[in-house]
This record gives structure tokens, sequence and C-alpha cells, in this order.
């Protein structure tokens, strides 16, 4: 008998975005000092897990922190949060080669909204939701 295993969600989109999107830095934890400013726009994606809706589906919510620019110059931020948001939810991602995305679920996709941060550094925070196939063991 097989079992199914949720996938990593993380790793797929992190690679995924990376590819999409040059010269930012596109990962799944936050280094534990940011120095600002930063040497280069960063992108965060957390999975924030989810329901298990069969046997081999789940849906998956992910959290995505966007850092850029500064507390007085938030453009950057801006825009990028914009187009991570765009890629993030563009059903291209479900046609990707390796992609275990079967679908975006659009009532779980939130944001981008401002955070605050303590560092001199613009902040835009926002979730997405998928549905997703698991990986067979």
């Amino acid at each position: 008998m097989s079992i199914y295993l949720p996938p990593d969600i993380e790793d797929f989109l992190t690679g995924w975005l990376r590819e999409r999107i040059p010269n930012i830095s596109v990962r799944n934890k936050e280094p534990q000092e940011l120095h600002a400013p930063l040497d280069k726009p960063l992108v965060v994606i957390r999975d924030d897990s989810g329901t298990r809706t069969s046997l081999v589906t789940w849906d998956r919510s992910v959290g995505v922190s966007v850092l850029a620019g500064s507390k007085s110059y938030d453009k950057p931020a801006n825009d990028l949060a914009r187009l991570v948001y765009a890629h993030l939810t563009d059903d291209a991602v479900t046609d990707a080669p390796g992609s275990p995305i079967a679908a975006v679920l659009d009532e779980g996709c939130n944001g981008p909204y401002a955070v605050q941060d303590d560092q001199d550094v613009a902040r835009r925070y926002m979730t997405i939701e998928y549905s997703v196939t698991g990986e067979q063991q």
C-alpha cells in the first residue's frame, strides 16, 4: 500500500520564483540578522500548512514576505510585492515542470499588505493558497 506525503511547497516555489525574477534573493527562511540597506531585495516563502482534502491532495497556504527599499522609500517593496503576487497567483505555476500545484485557490490569496519592521526596510506580506498533490512513497 502506498502512502502520500504533502509536497515541499517551499522548495518548489523558491526555485520557481528565482527563475522568473532575476536579481532578488528568494529563501524559505529569513536570515537571523538583516542589515539595512539590503544588498538585494529579499523574498521569504513559508509553508503555513493546510488541510488534507483527499488521499493524495491538500490545501496549502503560503505566507510570503517581501523586503526591499526603506521605510521612507517603499516603492521598491511595493513594486516587487505586486510582481511576486502576480507570479505566485499565475495559473502557469500549475503547468511548470515538477509542479505539485493543481490549482491556485483565489479566495485564499490576500495582500500584499504593509508590515512594520524593526530594520529600516520596507516589508510587504501576502498569503497565497493552493490545492496541491502529494508525493507517493
